[in-house]
C-alpha cells in the first residue's frame, strides 16, 4: 500500500514539473517575442542627414548641411543658441535659411531629431489620427535603451477637426488648444511609432515588457508618470 502511495506521489510530482515548467517557458517566450531585447543609443547615429526611415534604420547617413534650431512658437521662429538645451524645434538650412521638410531625421550635435510628421505615417494601429500643429518640427529623442522615447503635442485629428469645424475664432482656438504633450515610443524593429495616448493605451503597452500597470482612477495620464515609468523599461 505504501508502496502505491509512493509511486503515485512520484507521478503526480513529475507531470506538475512538467506541465507548470512547460507553461513557465511558454509563458516567458511570450513576452521575449513582444520586447526589443535590442539596445539602442543616440550615439549609435553620427552627425548628418538620415532621409528616410530605411537609412535610419541601415544607418546610412547623407552628409549634414548646416542646419540650425529655431523655436516652434512665434511669428519669427528665432534662432535658438547651441548651449539651449530645448526639445521641439524647427530646422533650417543655413545656406538658404529654408526649413528642413524632408528628411526622416538629424543627428546634430550629440542629439538626434526625428520629424513630427513620421508619427502618423509609420503610427501602429489606432494612432494613425494622432497629429499636431507642425509636422515638420523635429522632436528630440529623449531616452534611448530598447526604444527610442519621445515627446510631441498631439491630438486626435478626428476631434481637432470637428472643432475647427464649428467655425470661427472660437472654433479655431479649441481645435489648437486640443493638444496635449504625449510620450511616444519609436520601435526601430517593427518601425513603428506608438502614441501613448491614456492610461489605458499605456497600459497595454506597459503589459509587452512585462512591467507593472498602473492603476487608471481616469482615462488621463499625466506625461511624469509616462516618464518613470518608461525609465524603468527601457533599459
Amino acid at each position: 500500500m505504501n508502496k502505491s502511495i509512493g509511486i503515485f506521489s512520484l507521478i503526480c510530482i513529475s507531470f506538475f514539473n512538467t506541465s507548470f515548467g512547460q507553461t513557465m517557458i511558454t509563458t516567458n517566450a511570450v513576452g521575449l517575442d513582444h520586447s526589443n531585447t535590442s539596445m539602442y543609443a543616440v550615439s549609435d547615429y553620427s552627425d548628418g542627414f538620415y532621409v528616410t526611415l530605411e537609412d535610419f534604420i541601415n544607418k546610412k547617413v547623407t552628409k549634414l548641411n548646416p542646419v540650425e534650431r529655431r523655436a516652434i512658437v512665434g511669428f519669427e521662429k528665432k534662432i535658438i543658441p547651441k548651449y539651449v538645451i530645448v526639445d521641439h524645434v524647427f530646422l533650417y538650412t543655413v545656406a538658404d535659411q529654408m526649413k528642413l521638410t524632408g528628411v526622416f531625421a538629424v543627428s546634430l550635435d550629440g542629439n538626434l531629431y526625428i520629424q513630427q510628421k513620421n508619427f502618423r505615417k509609420y503610427a501602429v494601429k489606432g494612432d494613425k489620427n494622432e497629429e499636431g500643429n507642425n509636422p515638420n518640427s523635429y522632436h528630440k529623442v529623449l531616452q534611448a535603451g530598447r526604444f527610442f522615447y519621445l515627446e510631441a503635442e498631439l491630438a486626435n485629428s478626428w476631434s481637432k477637426g470637428f472643432a475647427y469645424g464649428s467655425g470661427g475664432a472660437v472654433g479655431g482656438a479649441i481645435g489648437s488648444s486640443m493638444n496635449l504633450l504625449k510620450g511616444i515610443v519609436f520601435d526601430i524593429v517593427k518601425k513603428e511609432f506608438n502614441v501613448l495616448k491614456d492610461c489605458k493605451d499605456f497600459n497595454e503597452f506597459l503589459t509587452i515588457y512585462q512591467a507593472e500597470n498602473l492603476e487608471c482612477r481616469n482615462k488621463k495620464i499625466d506625461i511624469v508618470t509616462v516618464r518613470e515609468n518608461i525609465n524603468k523599461i527601457i533599459k
